[in-house]
């Protein structure tokens, strides 16, 4: 149900009384009733990034508090996560590079409805309580599934994909969620719905302050007295990288014997490698290139901090919290939904394009022992408060239970 709120935006609420809905979400009610959920997203099995880890995620840990729980995805010889808890529904499709290149929208957009033609009749045939999706391209499959079978479609949002025929298509869902307050204030200008807001989890087991990983520096040739600075990201230029190697090249010019890694690939490596190389930084950067998430917290082992240097509206920043569940202290920028991942004293923010604050927020954390262990302890504190797995899960279950 959608309803006008003060400010004359329209709030997303389930499509029953305002009165149950402000009680769930408050924890007045009991969460005994166990649901049939689906989540419908084409890459969750032919891919891996944070919409597929959220897919996952969301299904095991549902499926372990006794909610049957369905993964639907695109048919792929790509390994994927398995659980016996969770059923697997996987059908072919035609992939968005052999559709005519009217735009990634419209390739993007033809290659979920060829998913989706595949997919319905075994929607429609379950007849899942909940179906939900993540991109909304989807959306169409899901809501001509629950026409005549009494399925509730949720769509949760996780950045501004916006298309003709999208404010008419949410308002027809029984539940809108989006990824970050920042995120839901994006959707409300544009359409003038406010989505509830469901924020993205963290693998707070995996994702865990540990000792440096024995050996690791050696193996990269790093000695055992140089600073350790690591960015996890796909290098692209919205994320911003160019500024953090200026930075490193900066503290470096002072005389801070400090080894940038930056674990990632993406269409700007080769322009990232050639600033390096001008810059007079071969050595002291080293491109990883894709490493395994489940690899990932060994570097940050060894990390004295992480930088995130974004320059685009980033709707949250799983990267930047999974940094900040390893106990170590994350700059990143005063963008998007950045803040909310980076809350005041849980890191240092700075403005986006500044090299120089960069520098110097890197330059306070390395000088100051006792603010390392501050932000440290804060960030990961913050994250087992706000975005774990289990607690993601159970603001979803007062949501809909």
């Amino acid at each position: 149900m959608l309803m006008r709120g003060g400010n004359g935006a329209i709030l997303s609420v389930p499509k029953e009384s305002f009165k149950d809905d402000f009680r769930k979400q408050m924890n007045i009610y009991p969460r005994g009733k166990k649901y049939d959920i689906a989540f419908f997203n084409l890459t969750t099995t032919t891919k891996h990034g944070g919409i597929e880890t959220f897919n996952w995620e969301m299904a095991r840990i549902l499926a372990e508090r006794g909610h049957t729980t369905h993964i639907y995805g695109g048919a792929s010889e790509e390994p994927f996560p398995s659980s016996g808890r969770v059923h697997f529904h996987l059908f072919p499709y035609i992939a968005r590079e052999k559709f005519p290149d009217l735009g990634s929208r419209f390739r993007k957009f033809a290659e979920r409805i060829s998913f989706g033609k595949h997919a319905l009749p075994e929607l429609k045939r379950t007849r899942h309580d909940y179906i939900y999706v993540s991109k909304p391209f989807d959306i169409p499959v899901a809501l001509l599934a629950a026409r005549g079978t009494g399925s509730k479609v949720i769509f949760g949002s996780g950045g501004t994909e916006f298309f003709p025929g999208y404010r008419s298509l949410v308002r027809r869902l029984d539940y809108f969620f989006a990824c970050s307050r920042f995120n839901a204030t994006q959707i409300q200008n544009y359409c003038g719905i406010r989505p509830l807001v469901l924020y993205n989890g963290i693998n707070t087991e995996r994702f865990v302050p540990s000792p440096p990983e024995h050996g690791l520096k050696a193996t990269l040739g790093i000695r055992e007295e140089e600073i350790v600075i690591v960015t996890v990201c796909r290098l692209v230029g919205w994320k911003g990288v160019k500024y953090s190697i200026q930075a490193v090249s900066k503290l470096i010019d002072i005389g801070y014997p400090a080894r940038y890694l930056v674990i990632g690939d993406g269409e700007d490596r080769p322009v990232l490698q050639d600033l390096a190389a001008r810059l007079g930084m071969r050595e002291e950067i080293l491109f990883l290139g894709r490493v395994s998430n489940t690899l990932i917290p060994k570097y940050y082992s060894i990390a004295t901090m992480a930088i995130f240097p974004s320059v685009a509206d980033e709707t949250f920043g799983i990267s930047i919290a999974e940094a900040m569940a390893c106990g170590v202290p994350a700059i990143s920028t005063e963008i998007g939904g950045i803040p909310e991942v980076v809350k005041e004293g849980a890191g240092i923010l700075v403005s986006p394009r500044d090299s120089d604050a960069l520098a110097q927020a890197a330059k306070r954390i390395i000088d100051d022992q006792d603010l390392r262990e501050k932000l440290g302890e804060s960030g990961r504190r913050h994250v087992m408060e706000c975005f774990r797995w289990e607690k993601i899960v159970s603001d979803f279950e007062n949501y809909i239970g």
